[in-house]
């Protein structure tokens, strides 16, 4: 008997069902702070992450959020950067702080027998952190190299500029810094941001992994003992229904640049929403995966781009859609042309129940793919939890996107792609 697999005959297929994802086991610590942990041992691992409410919302100084996580983590009391990657290196362990529009996370993971050694540092980045002029002097020199580097290509500047335009430049979600405004921070700034907006400010602990109740005791000795100011409040900006530029047609030239870099998008919708699987589907269907309607006309048939891509996002208060691509620059009027005739069509040429019905199979398979750790499951209830949606939002997941119909894909378009669109090219 052979078993010579035939690879002519397709291996047997199914049908995608709900499924129910493991849901967090709330806790509380003595300062009030929640936590949510997701046990699983089958690894000796505890990944954790802290976070903070606020990032440049809370700023009295622009980019003083931004430069403090990358301070953090490089001074405590008694110990310099040297001896703290040391300190972590000898327990094997990681700790990253990030900054974002609207939160301060420090992340980070270990072996589940140096919870306690990794934890106290943790606790110090929190209430302990020392910032040296050496340490920030040389901060600004990599930030300012990054920058500039950054500033050479037209994606970044595409993407700076229509954030700059949705929002305003006055808007905290708008506005970028400048390198000379990066240069006039001062060390006492950074100092007074993470004094005001770091130390006592109310935070969540998200957990996953070899967890127990040992663990936790050890967790509320180092983090529950923090006294947090339960007064403290982020106030999120109202959102923002309309592009703010005057101007929807924005064409910066640059010099030397050998393409273009196309930005097109328009407001959407706050989470929670009824329209957000619906969305979700258009938005694949459109310009989301590699099948994509955009990949198909504005790379493969006509070899104007590498890559295409459409996308949404959903900010606190916020959310807009954007469809970004990359062109030879004498080709990005015809790309801005195609991109346009892609939603038109989209609106009102029939849809097939074929390409529904994948795109469908492929978000519901991509997302079971995307499950694959004990890490990606605490940053999906992490992003659960950040935009206000239960824990049991995918339980019924796979379910509510194939129920879409063509016709919900076409009212998506027509509701929210077919007015104003801001369209913005550097190149």
């Amino acid at each position: 008997m052979s078993n010579t697999l035939n690879r002519s005959i397709a291996p047997e297929s199914y049908q995608l069902k709900d499924f129910s994802l493991q849901k967090p086991e709330e806790l509380l610590l003595t300062n009030n702070c929640k936590v949510f942990v997701l046990k699983n041992n089958a690894q000796p691992i505890v990944h954790f992450s802290i976070v903070i409410k606020g990032g440049k919302l809370v700023e009295d100084v622009k980019g003083t959020s931004f430069l403090t996580s990358k301070m953090l983590g490089e001074g405590l009391k008694g110990m310099d950067s040297a001896a703290i990657h040391e300190y972590l290196d000898s327990y094997g362990a990681i700790i990253n702080v990030s900054n974002d529009l609207d939160s301060f996370t420090i992340s980070g993971h270990c072996l589940k027998r140096y919870f306690d050694k990794v934890i106290v540092i943790v606790n110090k980045y929190l209430i302990d952190s020392e910032f040296s002029q050496v340490e920030f002097d040389h901060i600004l020199q990599v930030v300012l190299q990054q920058k500039k580097l950054a500033e050479e290509k037209t994606s970044y500047l595409a993407t700076k500029k229509f954030r700059e335009s949705f929002y305003g430049e006055n808007h905290s979600f708008g506005s970028t810094l400048t390198s000379d405004q990066i240069l006039s921070i001062s060390l006492s700034e950074i100092s007074d941001y993470y004094k005001n907006h770091i130390i006592g400010a109310p935070f969540e602990v998200f957990l996953s992994g070899d967890f127990d109740d040992e663990c936790f005791v050890t967790l509320n000795r180092y983090l529950g003992s923090i006294n947090v100011n339960a007064a403290a409040e982020v106030v999120y900006p109202n959102f923002v229904n309309s592009i703010q530029s005057k101007e929807l047609k924005i064409y910066e030239s640059k010099e030397n640049a050998v393409q273009s870099s196309l930005r097109i998008g328009c407001p959407t919708f706050t989470l929670p929403n009824k329209d957000f699987e619906a969305f979700s589907v258009m938005n694949e269907m459109l310009g989301g995966y590699f099948g994509s309607r955009l990949m198909k006309n504005i790379r493969e048939e006509r070899g104007l781009t590498y890559g295409i891509h459409s996308s949404f996002r959903n900010e606190q208060n916020q959310g807009y859609f954007i469809i970004a691509t990359d062109v030879k620059k004498d080709l990005k009027d015809t790309a801005i042309t195609e991109i346009y005739k892609e939603i038109r069509k989209l609106a009102e040429e029939e849809i097939t129940l074929e390409e529904l019905n994948t795109v469908q199979n492929y978000m519901a398979g991509n997302f079971i793919m995307s499950i694959n750790s004990n890490l990606s499951l605490l940053e999906i209830t992490k992003g659960l939890y950040k935009k206000g949606l239960d824990f049991d939002y995918y339980d019924t997941y796979v379910s509510r996107i194939q129920s879409i119909t063509t016709a919900d894909v076409k009212q998506m378009i027509e509701k929210y792609l077919l007015g104003d669109m801001l369209e913005v090219v550097v190149g």
